[in-house]
């Protein structure tokens, strides 16, 4: 999984194939941190901090490595490392409660999920952190390890500002399932007052970070993401009619990433109390008023599928512990017993909610794995056996040699697709953001810009956004150019 996430990312980013700002955004913010630096990433704004935006300085992990290769492939190879090691707990934990095959099909199952996907394909993210930590979390709370689980969670909240809220329904459910188990081996005390410190600690840290450290830190010193929040902002009149309404606004697309959720497992992780462990973050999505939250686009998904994956393993564990399928021979048909007089009467699996569970056990894993692979075409693995996928033109040879022309450390503005290489080495602006300064150098692809429609004369163009300052052409290939400041 590690070198298919890696082929896929990699070459996404040789193409220059941006699929947003954030890959050239994190570049400058673990450039920074290498730097033992403020956090600050022009790109974002000018002078931005970054803690004044998200919490998250997990991130910062990252820097030692970025100091030894300072490329934004580290930040790539990162996350491509970061999502595989979340598949080898999902592996474990299934092998060691379903056997090997069943651990070995779960795993590949998760591994190729839609959901990773799709954030591999989004350039680069931190919530990559989260899954490798959530994965292990979860796998010894199913084992029953609550020390482990809590120690697992405990960084969570240093991922991301909302994932304090995930570690708090973590809690929860460590309580319920102490609770609920009441293993003599394992004494429920002990599992409560951990659970109950997750959820203190998860609800404090969001807090504290939504409220105090990211509007310390913010120029307009708030947290700029309660604009998305709609009812549930600051200054608005809550109603729990009005959040109900804004909850089911544009329904059928949120119906649709439900039941896209739920696929990959074949909705096996219903029949665990740790699917709830996701509702947080699928709730505080479905409330926000961003249409990006609510589709199966970018990173959004990523952590749903490794809490609906290991709550199907929970699912298979639980039902299999109910009536272990070895007590019926394969030959027989479990939902009828045949008595010693001959008579055929119901089984202890008859009626139909039996039947299901025992197809659960059975074929669960297989399912799960068919699945992946059916959904695979959909989604951009699809890529890996597509030529185009590999094939590096003209078109990237002009563009690093436009980029090769800036020199380490000097200011740069320049369009989307080279913000990433370009932010590794030197001060870098994103020519789409108002009141950046003008620039020692100003890199343009004039085929892709942004802007719409693209300028037809690019000198003429960069021009009329500085006047008063001359810009000199120093490379001019394919429509992409670089522009030099020589005075003004």
């Amino acid at each position: 999984m590690f070198a298919v996430y890696v082929v896929l990312s990699l070459f996404r980013y040789l193409q220059f194939n941006a699929a947003s700002w954030d890959l050239g955004i994190f570049t400058e913010q673990v450039k920074q941190y290498a730097h033992l630096h403020a956090p600050v990433a022009d790109i974002r704004g000018a002078g931005f901090n970054l803690l004044g935006d998200h919490f998250s300085p997990i991130v910062a992990l990252v820097a030692p490595f970025f100091a030894i290769a300072p490329t934004p492939i580290t930040l790539l190879v990162a996350q491509a490392a970061l999502t595989a090691l979340s598949v080898l707990p999902v592996t474990w934990v299934a092998a060691d409660k379903l056997g090997r095959r069943a651990g070995a099909a779960i795993g590949a199952a998760y591994g190729l999920s839609w959901g990773l996907q799709q954030m591999i394909d989004f350039d680069f993210h931190e919530i990559a952190f989260a899954l490798p930590l959530l994965a292990f979390s979860m796998a010894a709370l199913i084992r029953g390890r609550y020390r482990s689980s809590v120690l697992w969670a405990l960084p969570l909240v240093f991922v991301k500002e909302d994932q304090g809220f995930t570690v708090a329904a973590l809690g929860v459910l460590m309580i319920v399932t102490a609770l609920w188990r009441e293993d003599p081996q394992r004494p429920v005390r002990g599992a409560v007052l951990a659970g109950q410190f997750l959820v203190a600690w998860g609800i404090v840290w969001s807090v504290l970070a939504i409220t105090v450290i990211i509007p310390h830190f913010n120029p307009a010193h708030h947290y700029q993401y309660w604009s998305d929040g709609g009812t549930l902002s600051p200054g608005t009149h809550f109603g729990a009619g009005t959040a109900a309404s804004q909850f089911f606004t544009s329904w059928p697309t949120k119906l649709q990433t439900t039941l896209l959720l739920l696929l990959p497992t074949a909705f096996i992780a219903l029949w665990s109390p740790l699917a709830l462990i996701a509702l947080p973050s699928i709730v505080l999505r479905f409330l926000g008023t961003n249409p990006n939250f609510w589709g199966t686009l970018y990173h959004y998904n990523a952590t749903a599928m490794v809490i609906l994956f290991l709550a199907a393993v929970d699912a298979i564990a639980r039902l299999r512990a109910r009536h272990p399928l070895d007590a019926f021979p394969e030959s027989e048909n479990p939902e009828k017993v045949t008595t010693g007089s001959g008579m055929t009467v119901p089984g202890p699996l008859a009626g139909w909610r039996p039947a299901v569970t025992a197809t659960i056990e059975r074929q669960g894993p297989v399912a799960m794995l068919a699945i992946a692979a059916a959904l695979i075409f959909q989604f951009p693995l699809s890529g890996l056996w597509q030529p185009g996928t590999y094939h590096l033109g003209t078109r990237q040879a002009d563009l690093r040699a436009a980029v090769a022309t800036v020199p380490d450390g000097a200011t740069v503005t320049t369009t989307l697709d080279l913000l990433a290489p370009l932010g590794a080495r030197t001060d870098t602006f994103w020519i789409g953001n108002a009141g950046n300064p003008n620039t020692a150098y100003i890199v343009f692809d004039g085929t892709d810009s942004g802007y719409s429609p693209e300028p037809a004369n690019v000198p003429a163009f960069v021009a009329s956004q500085h006047r008063g300052v001359h810009y000199q052409v120093i490379f001019d290939q394919g429509d992409i150019y670089v522009f030099h400041r020589t005075g003004g």
